[in-house]
């Protein structure tokens, strides 16, 4: 097939690839939350923080949470939020949980009872149909079984040389039918979970991403939320044909618009390597060992002086404007904040 843009993987093995896709774009539906209680648990840390401000305001956000149970498990709970506490019982909101083997410092709980039931199926899936597929290996041979249903998989976009640019769960193929458009070729259908779905923004950027790099200065600035992290994303994922960042050199950093830390990566990204490029890491520190020895002009500073590390979060603290501003000289970066 030439210039597919979407491959359907199972394991390691593309089974399909396909020229198009119908219900992949839309505003995806946050995972389902889950509740629990954490019994005869020791609060102490962040977590007796985050208890004491929920007594007080009635939640609190945490972020990231290692619980440890007497059989020796330990469990992560992601974005997590104290809901509440009475006793040694503390009811935890989360992403979670999901056993962990970071062998991160947890706390020890007596045992994790979940509050309320799973959302039901109909509500945390919707189908997503690949158009225009040739199906091969595992799934070939289901088709020609005739088999109802075959295995979950995985989707892959690609670019115009068939590079992958992003991977995510599908699901289970659940249907399939000849193509009303592609002749010779099927149409399948997938049982997709809603929280996938890619909202139309980051498609916009997939598109503008789809051959090359854009070459206009400043086009990361149409994009908000997540579509400017995918932005990130697909710079990071080329980092060929950037410039050697060289000590003594002087980059100028337009901060008109640096009001999150995602705009500003964007923006020191293309100030230093030229539009369309990312300098592939994020934490302060990070940027200023790979900017040490240069000069920064930060125009504008005063826009992200009362932007950085104010929002909203539910896991990762983003790096407040001094902390960036400590990374940056602290690294031997010459700053000016003008």
């Amino acid at each position: 097939m030439h210039h597919p843009k979407y491959a359907l993987v199972s394991g390691t093995y593309a089974v399909a690839l396909c020229k198009d896709v119908d219900g992949l774009y839309g505003d995806p539906v946050p995972p389902p939350r889950s509740v629990h209680e954490l019994r005869g648990c020791e609060p102490r840390g962040e977590l007796a923080r985050a208890v004491t401000q929920a007594v007080v305001e009635g939640s609190a956000p945490l972020g990231t949470l290692h619980v440890r149970t007497p059989d020796g498990h330990t469990w992560l709970f992601e974005e997590a939020r104290v809901l509440g506490a009475r006793g040694d019982v503390v009811t935890v909101e989360s992403s979670g949980p999901r056993r962990s083997y970071t062998g991160a410092a947890a706390h020890p709980c007596g045992n994790l009872v979940p509050v309320p039931p799973p959302e039901p199926p109909e509500r945390t899936r919707t189908e997503v149909t690949f158009i225009g597929c040739s199906p091969r290996g595992g799934l070939r041979d289901a088709l020609a079984a005739g088999e109802e249903e075959f295995a979950a998989v995985r989707y892959q976009a690609l670019d115009h040389v068939g590079n992958t640019h992003h991977e995510a769960e599908a699901g289970h193929v659940t249907g399939w039918d000849t193509s009303a458009h592609h002749h010779g070729l099927l149409d399948l259908t997938v049982s997709f979970p809603r929280a996938g779905l890619i909202p139309h923004q980051s498609r916009e950027v997939w598109d503008l991403w789809h051959r090359d790099r854009p070459a206009e200065p400043g086009t990361w600035r149409r994009f908000t939320g997540a579509a400017r992290g995918e932005w990130l994303n697909q710079a990071a994922r080329r980092p060929y044909g950037a410039p050697e960042i060289t000590p003594d050199a002087t980059y100028d950093l337009d901060g008109t618009d640096v009001v999150d830390e995602d705009s500003f990566l964007c923006a020191l990204g293309e100030a230093v390597l030229g539009p369309g490029h990312g300098l592939g890491v994020g934490a302060p520190r990070a940027v200023g060992e790979l900017l040490a020895g240069t000069t920064l002009v930060w125009r504008h500073a005063d826009v992200a002086r009362r932007c950085l590390g104010v929002q909203p979060w539910s896991d990762r603290r983003p790096a407040t404007f001094q902390e960036f501003v400590d990374g940056l000289r602290d690294a031997g970066v010459r700053l000016v904040l003008d």
